[in-house]
């Protein structure tokens, strides 16, 4: 099973970091930069388990060794290292606090925000997440895994060497233009960001996808204006902003698939907000969103393999119920990731709050 989506309390979002090596199993890119950045702001103190360590990395065919650390299961990379290797270029603005890394198509900033750095990828403003720098004397540590999904490197992991290999992902030819709905106010947040692709070689399949992707969005902005009436607007007097935002990320986009899912946070009071995926698979070829059988190659036995993987996943990792799960639906949710096709439940469908949004990683060549 994958590691759950958590959010923590107070309308603080955070991602659980996945390790290095399970990164790698489920087809996820991974990736690290450095940069020298504001030890006095970014990090007042280095965390107790962050650990420094060479990592013994493969670029290009060539073995070099970098400094870096592991945290949490999570491997870290300094920014100054790699940057260089990888052709990124690093930047630190003293008087704005804000780091920065460039690449062939992104630009990658991080800003502090209300004690947090805050990423931008093109415009993108991502989640508040786990992913935060560790500044050691002066040097920026950054997230491995997180960083290079954000700059297009493949990852690799060579075991029996105990090697990390990196080279630039192949991605389908298109990039990613923002678009944000901002209705934040007094105590009010309401946030929406939805991508529209641009690019593409096919214009029609392009406009087609980008109808759907502006009508969700737009959709959202529907309902969190109707959130926001319903509990009281301007005259809401929680101890946290009434929240309701909406963020996405994209977790496939090669191979002529386009795969991303939305994800929905509330906050209305209380001890936690709440949170909800939704995801969508589309065909390049066509613009058509595939459903979870036709991401399953069209095996007519697909909701048999899911249930068998889901129950075997479920039981080896001594996932906590508050339902016994019996089937998915024909129509369940879903995502890619790599080579491998992910299935979710909501928050309290099987699980308990504390447990997150369950996820079942469940690789395409099951279905074969």
């Amino acid at each position: 099973m994958n590691n759950k989506i958590t959010r923590g309390n107070k309308g603080m979002k955070t991602l659980a970091a996945l390790p290095l090596a399970t990164a790698l199993l489920l087809g996820a890119s991974v990736q690290a930069i450095p940069a020298a950045g504001n030890a006095a702001y970014a990090a007042e103190a280095v965390p107790a388990d962050f650990k420094l360590q060479t990592l013994d990395v493969v670029i290009g065919g060539r073995a070099i060794s970098v400094p870096g650390g592991v945290m949490s299961g999570q491997t870290y990379v300094g920014l100054a290292f790699l940057s260089k290797e990888l052709g990124l270029t690093a930047g630190w603005d003293a008087k704005t606090k804000i780091i920065s890394v460039g690449g062939k198509s992104k630009k990658l900033s991080m800003k502090p925000v209300d004690g947090v750095y805050q990423y931008d990828v093109n415009g993108h403003i991502l989640g508040y997440g786990a992913e935060q720098p560790v500044i050691v004397k002066g040097t920026t540590y950054l997230p491995l895994r997180f960083l290079l999904e954000q700059m297009d490197y493949e990852i690799g992991y060579d075991t029996a060497k105990k090697r990390v290999t990196i080279k630039e992902a192949a991605r389908n030819p298109l990039t990613f233009a923002n678009r944000s709905l901002d209705q934040t106010k007094d105590k009010v947040e309401m946030t929406i960001q939805y991508p529209q692709l641009q690019g593409f070689a096919d214009a029609e399949v392009q406009s087609k996808i980008n109808a759907l992707l502006a009508a969700e969005g737009k959709a959202y902005e529907t309902a969190g204006l109707s959130f926001v009436k319903d509990f009281g607007g301007a005259q809401w007097d929680g101890e946290y902003p009434l929240t309701y935002d909406v963020n996405y990320t994209v977790t496939k986009n090669d191979g002529g698939l386009l795969s991303l899912h939305f994800d929905v946070y509330t906050y209305s009071g209380g001890a936690h907000g709440m949170y909800d995926l939704q995801s969508h698979t589309y065909d390049l070829k066509t613009g058509k969103e595939l459903t979870l059988q036709e991401a399953a190659g069209g095996n007519a036995n697909y909701i048999a393999i899911v249930n068998e993987e889901i129950k075997r996943q479920i039981e080896s990792t001594d996932l906590p119920l508050i339902e016994p799960f019996t089937t998915i639906d024909a129509d369940q949710r879903y995502y890619l990731r790599g080579d491998a096709l992910v299935v979710y439940f909501s928050l309290y469908e099987y699980t308990p709050y504390a447990a997150g949004i369950p996820e079942f990683v469940i690789p395409l060549s099951k279905f074969k």
